[in-house]
């Protein structure tokens, strides 16, 4: 073998093994190793996507804006950072319509939001103090977009740059420049994502991603998961969202092989919600006392295949008590101090099984926790 593809090969070698921020840093500083970096192999454990923020592993990536006024007028003129997006007099701007190419909209809006919104929009443009600003004229100011790196156990690198004054398109270039034009798929074990624009790649493999959380969308786009992620990622390992009957159906939804509900705002009226998952293996935010039963009574009298296994919380003491008068008149089929076994169909038995409760008052048993787990055997 040569030496020169023998240098190459143990470059690339290297590489991989490397912490990833680390190989950000030297590609960043060394072009000559940028194209070597991208045909490496990447693996990333932790990858969070804010809009002005990104974390690899241990490593943050934030960036701000710092503005400095001629003349200082608090509240509004004050000079410093800010993680949002300005506009000439000051205020936060809102960039969630303003797509480039590659980018992603993570959460879908109905009609009646995006009326909402231009309504809202056209009323601050109308608003009289944004009239009294425009007659007294932008105030001079200077904007430096700024750059905090943070490790996890190091100090603060910190990169000013004059010509970019945009987070969005700072955020563009950021991701453009440590994840862009990878010749090889990269690994991301668990990835999350909290804004509502993704300002994504446009050029290059895409990563193979096996957990996948996504934020508070009240609707999430699904779809555009595809865009995101390497074609083999899905199904996916894991997901986690919040629960929207409009997404329910979703495939990618549907095909993940576990699936986390985020929503804390279950109740019995939200059973139809509940009833409509159709994995087999998912995890729910913790649930009253009421809609457990009530959970419980739908699968005795719908059925659900063999296999499905959901875990959830339920608080309070009632739930042994309930349990004891539950053995009474279900006609288990076989129960124990810590689950209950009952005929679900000539094929199948539901496994109710809890551990015992997280005390978080020593003295207020209604401040117990019970981790329940609800399963369907085979008979």
């Amino acid at each position: 073998m040569s030496q020169p593809l023998l240098l190459k090969e143990l470059r690339e070698t290297v590489f991989e093994y490397m912490d990833p921020s680390f190989r950000f840093h030297l590609s960043l500083h060394l072009p000559s190793l940028r194209s070597v970096e991208k045909r490496a192999h990447l693996k990333i454990n932790k990858l969070i996507l804010n809009d002005n923020e990104i974390t690899v592993n241990k490593t943050t990536y934030k960036l701000s804006i710092d503005r400095k006024y001629e003349i200082e007028k608090p509240p509004l003129r004050r000079n410093g950072p800010v993680d949002h997006d300005v506009d000439e007099f000051g205020f936060k701007t809102f960039t969630k319509d303003i797509i480039m190419n590659g980018d992603v909209r993570m959460e879908n809006h109905g009609n009646y939001d995006v009326n909402t919104l231009r309504r809202m929009s056209l009323r601050d443009e109308e608003s009289v103090p944004m009239k009294t600003l425009e007659k007294k004229g932008i105030p001079k100011s200077k904007s430096t977009l700024k750059l905090t790196i943070t490790s996890g156990n190091g100090e603060p690198w910190i990169y000013t740059c004059s010509k970019i004054t945009k987070i969005y398109e700072g955020m563009k270039m950021l991701i453009a420049t440590m994840f862009g034009n990878r010749t090889v798929i990269w690994d991301v074990d668990f990835m999350i994502i909290s804004t509502k624009n993704l300002r994504w790649i446009v050029s290059g493999v895409k990563p193979f991603v096996r957990k996948m959380k996504l934020g508070c969308y009240r609707f999430a786009n699904l779809d555009g998961l595809r865009s995101i992620c390497h074609e083999t990622s899905f199904p996916l390992n894991w997901l986690c969202f919040e629960a929207s009957d409009i997404i329910l159906g979703h495939e990618i939804l549907v095909n993940a092989e576990y699936l986390v509900v985020g929503s804390q705002l279950y109740n019995y009226d939200s059973m139809d919600l509940l009833m409509k998952i159709s994995n087999l293996k998912v995890r729910l935010p913790p649930i009253s006392l009421n809609t457990f039963a009530h959970l419980m009574d739908l699968w005795l009298e719908h059925g659900r295949p063999v296999g499905t296994n959901w875990s959830f919380r339920v608080k309070g003491s009632e739930l042994s008590e309930y349990i004891s008068t539950l053995r009474e008149i279900a006609q288990a089929i076989e129960s124990d101090r810590r689950f209950i076994k009952m005929p679900m169909s000539p094929s199948s038995i539901l496994s109710v099984s809890y551990d015992d409760p997280i005390l978080h008052g020593a003295i207020n048993r209604q401040e117990m926790i019970w981790t329940v787990k609800m399963e369907v055997l085979q008979r």
